[in-house]
């Protein structure tokens, strides 16, 4: 047993100044330099230089969270640490200084505790016991040696001469003192180090830590070996595609590389000068890129996208005048406007092959068969056809496409749409156009100008194209409900054709022609399966109240799938009546008289227009004691407003005419109100059924219930023109209104309407004093 360090140990004093030392665990034997700024720690330095023996206690700090960095406490410091000599200090200018510390031993601390600003410890001095001539730690030297023989040979981790010097080493201790001080250990690895107080056990834990650093080493070289041998690979690789490409040229044999095909394609379009010179560009620099990097495969796709594009291919017009007609009218019933316009553009291409194609926008109420006549136009001409559905769009780069720079560019929609059908003349269905968003990004709409414009859309540019591309053969049909959202520039590019509500007749052939067989297909039913014209009436009358006719469509189908599951699990097919549809689809959502019968005073009946078609609505006037006041409720516009104060106004002006006495304007407050306050309510329209419920209020003279009425009215009483006068007619027509007064100067918008107009009374009107002539009953 040796104990020839124990002279040393006796002369280390029990108390020693502290010294913490951050990220780094001083061992005994280890010489390691320090720098210390706090001047607690600085204080007990001197106080140990002071002494002979010159020595102080290394003490490592824990590892502090990231959010708790700062000045560490006692608390903060591990228990056990190294007794170390200073050999040497020096005083730096920021007030700190630097030392040199060798340690001596292990020690245990007792307590810790500040004296005189001074940081003391009272330890206790471990003395490990190192039997050299004990097999188990000649055991643990070996093993040492032959895994640092093992690390420096294969050159992973350690170097040659790191062997050399350690196999002329056989101090037991020393060997381990030197394989320690080379190693990269965790402060909390390194602290566990320093706290085994068995030789032979230290020399255990060594041994694992640098077993695991030669794992590492292994793993990292493998990992390496990998890539490098991916990479010869790779080279070889190409090495032998190029051989083969020599042996297939001298034998004849050589494949035609993208390259020959992409100018193979090139020869047989028919392209401008520019257009092919740019192609031509794009297929030399592509010949000239590597053929492994992303640049090429940019330009790849890029020269695959143009040379697909339909350049020059046209499909042959069907310019049958006789089978347009047959196609737009077993398609679809009415529109007979634009189906007139559809055979007008056949017959300019019979006599002018390289006439202009039309850009129509069809604006309506939903359900009025906008996008499917597009379809139906397609058919007629005999021509290609894509939808582009625009509600929502709010990147520009959707119309333009992207530019190649960025990741994932594309073509825009246009583009998209003519390589998909291959040809230059198709019919472009734009669906929702007025739809459109705007944001950030751009404005869609704006781009749209280009696309919509003749005189543009011939040089059509795409970004991700980088060429111009001739839209101009195309038939443009765009879609929306509404014009008030769609720019004026926009709006003039187009060619206005206004989709009007369905009549109730119109209705009734739609379903008979084309819904009910769909939807009788559509549930599975046996073509014999019928809907007699009763049950239709009473569908239309008691459980639809559109414009359009998709919401017929789904009652219809409601049905069917009623018969459907009735033969299921009856296995007969039900009749349906006009008495008994109730039972299949529910209580009757509409009367068909929605209208009082009953004369009353102040309520007079409006006809408005909305996005889904006409509607009927009550104004209501009441005059009460008050100061004058005006009160408009029922969340109406600000132009309805103005329509209300306008009209009060002129019953002001004409007070005696009406043989109303004026003081009641000062003595009676007027309350107007328009029913279904949670339905917003706008326009001018509404002038004349609000004069005449205020007459009727302020005289007490009922009003007729069987008129309903529209108009603008000004400060002289002329009744101005108005719009949606086939709406506001059908409107009417199903509430039972038997009698409409319309502005004279809409006369002419009746024009074709006469079958509409049966059962109706039109009464036009140009002044204020004709409608209440007809609409004002004596008072009581």
């Amino acid at each position: 047993m040796k104990r020839e360090r124990s002279s040393i140990l006796e002369t280390i004093p029990k108390t020693l100044p502290v010294i913490p030392t951050m990220d780094v665990v001083v061992f005994p034997h280890t010489i390691v330099p320090l720098l210390v700024l706090d001047e607690k720690i600085i204080k007990g330095i001197n106080l140990a230089l002071e002494q002979d023996n010159r020595m102080v206690l290394l003490l490592a700090s824990k590892k502090q969270p990231s959010s708790l960095q700062g000045t560490i406490g006692t608390k903060d410091l591990y228990t056990f640490g190294t007794v170390a000599t200073i050999m040497r200090l020096i005083k730096i200018p920021d007030g700190g200084i630097k030392i040199l510390v060798q340690g001596q031993s292990k020690a245990r601390v007792d307590e810790i505790k500040t004296d005189d600003d001074i940081l003391m410890s009272h330890i206790t001095v471990i003395d490990i016991l190192r039997d050299t001539s004990r097999s188990e730690v000649a055991a643990h030297i070996k093993n040492l040696k032959h895994l640092v023989e093992k690390m420096s040979l294969s050159g992973r981790g350690l170097s040659p001469d790191f062997h050399a010097i350690l196999s002329k080493m056989h101090d037991a201790e020393k060997i381990a003192d030197f394989i320690l001080s080379h190693l990269n250990l965790s402060v909390e690895k390194a602290q566990t180090l320093l706290e085994i107080e068995e030789f032979h056990e230290f020399l255990n834990e060594l041994y694992i830590h640098l077993s695991k650093e030669s794992e590492l080493s292994d793993v990292q070289e493998h990992i390496k070996s990998q890539a490098r041998d991916s990479m010869n690979q790779s080279q070889k690789e190409f090495y032998l595609r190029e051989q083969l490409k020599v042996i297939k040229r001298e034998l004849g044999e050589e494949d035609s590389d993208d390259i020959d095909q992409f100018r193979s394609k090139l020869a047989q379009l028919e392209l401008t000068a520019e257009v092919r010179n740019e192609i031509q560009r794009q297929i030399n620099r592509l010949e000239k890129t590597s053929p492994d990097s992303m640049e090429a495969t940019v330009l790849r796709n890029h020269l695959d996208c143009m040379l697909s594009l339909p350049w020059g291919k046209e499909t042959i017009d069907n310019l049958d005048l006789k089978h347009a007609r047959a196609v737009l009218d077993a398609d679809h019933y009415g529109m007979e406007e634009v189906k007139e316009r559809i055979l007008d553009f056949i017959s300019i291409k019979i006599m002018k092959k390289d006439g202009y194609s039309p850009i129509l926008c069809l604006y309506g109420p939903p359900g009025a068969g906008k996008t499917s006549l597009g379809i139906s136009i397609a058919k007629s001409l005999g021509r290609e056809y894509f939808r582009v559905s625009l509600g929502g769009v709010k990147d520009e780069a959707e119309i333009r496409g992207h530019r190649r720079t960025y990741v994932g560019a594309m073509p825009g929609r246009f583009i998209q749409g003519m390589r998909k059908v291959q040809s230059c003349n198709p019919v472009i269905i734009i669906d929702e156009l007025d739809k459109i968003g705007a944001d950030f990004r751009g404005d869609p709409s704006a781009a749209m100008l280009e696309v919509l414009d003749p005189q543009q859309n011939k040089t059509f540019y795409d970004n991700y194209l980088g060429i111009p591309f001739d839209l101009s053969k195309a038939l443009f049909v765009a879609t929306a409900n509404s014009l008030e959202s769609i720019s004026e520039p926009l709006r003039d590019r187009m060619e206005i054709i206004e989709l009007s509500s369905y009549t109730f007749e119109e209705k009734i052939q739609i379903a008979e022609r084309h819904l009910i067989k769909k939807s009788i297909y559509d549930t599975g039913l046996d073509s014999q399966f019928i809907i007699s014209p009763e049950v239709l009436y009473a569908i239309i009358n008691n459980y639809t109240r559109e414009a359009g006719v998709r919401e017929l469509e789904r009652i219809l189908k409601k049905l069917c799938s009623k018969a459907t599951r009735t033969f299921v699990e009856e296995h007969i097919l039900p009749i349906f009546t006009a008495e008994n549809i109730e039972k299949y689809l529910g209580p009757f959502r509409f009367t068909q008289e929605d209208h009082d019968p009953e004369h009353h005073v102040g309520i007079c009946n409006g006809l408005a227009w909305t996005a889904v078609g006409g509607q009927m609505i009550k104004i209501e006037a009441i005059a009460m004691p008050g100061r004058g006041k005006l009160l408009l409720t029922g969340q109406l516009g600000s132009v309805m407003r103005e329509s209300a104060q306008a009209a009060l106004s002129y019953v002001r002006a004409h007070a005696q005419e009406f043989s109303i006495d004026p003081k009641m304007f000062s003595t009676h407050d007027l309350h107007i109100h328009v029913p279904a306050g949670g339905i917003p309510k706008d326009g001018p329209s509404a002038g004349v059924t609000m004069l005449t419920s205020i007459l009727s209020a302020f005289t007490q003279r009922p009003i007729k219930s069987d008129y309903a009425m529209t108009g603008e009215i000004n400060l002289r009483g002329n009744i101005m023109p108005i719009g949606g006068v086939k709406e506001k007619i059908l409107a009417a027509k199903r509430n039972g209104v038997q009698h409409v007064m319309l502005p004279l100067k809409n006369k002419h918008d009746v024009v074709g309407l006469e079958k509409l107009l049966m059962g109706i009374e039109l009464i036009w009107v140009g002044h204020a004093n004709d409608v209440l002539h007809h609409v004002l009953l004596p008072s009581k």
